[in-house]
């Protein structure tokens, strides 16, 4: 396949994924998705299983049995309002959450350690263990600020996908991330962040399944609207950008002075063991980084606020 032909599929794909986790009910399938893009929905089947190494319909699935996983794991919410959040009915969720997690619900979120966390953290260890900067005492809910953001747009690129997707995200990262403070520079707007994270759910996914992503995340506000048309029109099929939709609402904000590298592990341990602790719940699975300096960053936690 020639290379330009490879491009093309690589970011169809892209596209295919964006349409999915923004349909978190799972009611869009292949046909639809293959319309959008206008392709046949028989040859993007065979690309995306070729690309991604499972049927886009089984990926669909997994997905939203993970983000119920996620859920289940650090979330407050009772185990029939994160299967309406999937898109499934108690009965069915539960169902289908047993065949694939060998688990039921309730038993699952009882579970000290998940099957795929030990081998995420002790790999994501060994990566960033040169970057590490003994710094635990910085994370605490002491000093997180709890602000409150407004819908956003992220307009990202998924990082090249391998087997080892934390070490592939140190190689890649300052090359796109480079590229988005280059957007972040000509649109009319201070409120744009450049993040990162992963797309898939921590510590569910397997490790070797986990997307990373880095993007640019501007608020969908009416300040706002010409920096979106001017990335929409200027830079976003140039530079292959995908978007998803990023929920507004209580965030846990926790500046930290370390590059997102030696963050991610401590952070992940901090939310991991303040939601299990009870001190805060989050109210999605998707915490991000916003990557503030070469030595500092920003974590972003969604915080499921009770009574508001």
């Amino acid at each position: 396949m020639k290379p330009s032909t490879i491009l093309n599929w690589e970011r169809n794909i892209q596209q295919a994924i964006s349409l999915a986790h923004n349909d978190p009910l799972g009611n869009i399938d292949l046909k639809k998705v293959a319309d959008k893009l206008c392709v046949s929905a028989d040859i993007l089947s065979h690309k995306f299983t070729e690309i991604c190494q499972e049927p886009y319909i089984r990926f669909v699935n997994r997905s939203r049995l993970e983000a119920g996983a996620g859920l289940l794991r650090h979330s407050g919410f009772s185990i029939r309002e994160i299967s309406e959040r999937c898109g499934y009915t108690n009965s069915s969720f539960t169902k289908a959450f047993r065949a694939r997690f060998d688990a039921s619900p309730t038993s699952f979120r009882d579970m000290l350690l998940l099957p795929n966390e030990i081998a995420t953290l002790e790999r994501t260890k060994i990566i960033t263990s040169p970057y590490d900067r003994h710094m635990a005492d910085i994370f605490t809910t002491d000093r997180t600020e709890d602000t409150r953001l407004p819908n956003y747009t992220l307009y990202y690129n998924i990082l090249p996908r391998s087997d080892d997707p934390v070490r592939n995200m140190v190689v890649y990262m300052a090359t796109y991330s480079q590229q988005l403070r280059a957007i972040t520079a000509s649109i009319a707007t201070h409120e744009a962040m450049v993040i990162t994270g992963t797309l898939d759910v921590v510590p569910v996914t397997t490790y070797g399944r986990m997307m990373m992503y880095v993007g640019l995340l501007l608020p969908n506000t009416p300040q706002n609207n010409m920096a979106h048309l001017s990335i929409q029109l200027s830079f976003q099929e140039a530079f292959g950008l995908v978007t998803r939709q990023i929920p507004g609402g209580h965030y846990k904000k926790l500046s930290v002075p370390m590059s997102f590298v030696a963050a991610g592990l401590p952070m992940y341990e901090f939310i991991n063991n303040s939601c299990r602790a009870s001190h805060f719940k989050m109210s999605g699975n998707h915490f991000f980084i916003s990557l503030t300096g070469i030595n500092e960053c920003d974590i972003f936690i969604p915080w499921q606020k009770r009574g508001y």
